[in-house]
């Protein structure tokens, strides 16, 4: 009988451990990506913190963050994580893209300041304009597209050149392939060495960032002053409030611990998850309307 008994309870053990719900958060870009090494630092803690849910971290690359948004909203218990893109691609494809009123969402991490880097040029002022020259940016209907774009218009002999990630728009600068590539500030300071230098010409956003110029200093359209990429969480509409209030409530004391803390400094992401839970609404509506304005009139082919 005690072996039964004994036989009962390791079953029903099993059984508990097996019901552990799973979260997984789906990244919209390349696993190597430096927004990756974010989400995968938070998924780590929000695993730390409590024993009712496993969040497993994965990737759905592709289209602007349209091939991950699309997956979330049709796959349960899943999270969306994107960045400025979420917005931009439907302005610039509105019959390609996701929608965004189809997502909630729950967690702003932190504003990654974009920056604009040369292999041959150590500043704006050395760009010659009377000779063709191209930029790698990191995918169509992101933000770096959109400071590209902005970035043109300064210098129209520049022709954009897209890859997949800032992982290939980089390697490309560095390999001789492109005079430009938008990027990371911290990827590209990291990267940079005496035999490959890389030379960042600007920052968006209206500070310098460890010394470097911001591109509206150097001549370049004001609202790059106000295009810092924003990293951040949705979920579908259709989750209910209390899973919302319980999967935000986690979300929010992992991104505030150490590890994940560290993760945003390496690329001088600013944080932007102390806000309050009645203010997150709003902050994601005002972005709607920050990224519509800012891709208001650009087209795209």
């Amino acid at each position: 009988m005690k072996k039964i008994l004994a036989s009962l309870l390791l079953a029903g053990l099993a059984c508990f451990a097996q019901a552990k719900e799973t979260i997984t958060i789906i990244y919209a870009f390349g696993v190597g990506d430096p927004m990756a090494n974010y989400d995968r630092a938070l998924v780590a803690e929000a695993n730390k913190l409590q024993d009712k849910y496993t969040f497993v971290f994965d990737v759905r690359p592709g289209a602007g963050s349209s091939i991950a948004a699309n997956y979330v909203k049709n796959t349960p218990n899943t999270v969306l994580a994107t960045s400025g893109a979420f917005w931009v691609r439907p302005n610039f494809y509105p019959n390609e893209a996701h929608n965004t009123a189809d997502f909630k969402g729950i967690l702003p991490q932190c504003d990654d300041a974009m920056s604009i880097a040369s292999s041959k040029y150590k500043t704006l002022k050395d760009i010659p304009t009377d000779r063709p020259l191209n930029m790698a940016i990191t995918g169509l209907g992101v933000v770096s597209h959109l400071i590209a774009v902005k970035f043109t218009e300064k210098y129209p002999n520049v022709q954009l050149v897209p890859y997949k990630s800032p992982t290939e728009a980089i390697a490309a600068l560095m390999g001789g392939q492109v005079d430009f590539a938008v990027g990371y500030v911290g990827d590209q300071e990291r990267l940079s060495s005496d035999k490959t230098p890389i030379y960042i010409l600007g920052v968006t956003g209206k500070k310098t960032v460890n010394g470097h110029p911001t591109l509206v200093s150097g001549g370049l359209s004001p609202l790059l002053g106000d295009s810092d990429n924003p990293n951040q969480f949705f979920v579908p509409v259709t989750w209910s409030d209390d899973k919302y209030k319980e999967i935000r409530g986690i979300l929010v004391k992992a991104s505030n611990t150490k590890a994940v803390r560290d993760a945003y400094a390496t690329n001088y992401c600013k944080s932007l998850d102390q806000m309050a839970d009645k203010d997150v609404d709003q902050w994601f509506a005002n972005q709607n309307r920050h990224w519509k304005k800012l891709s208001e009139g650009i087209k795209v082919n």
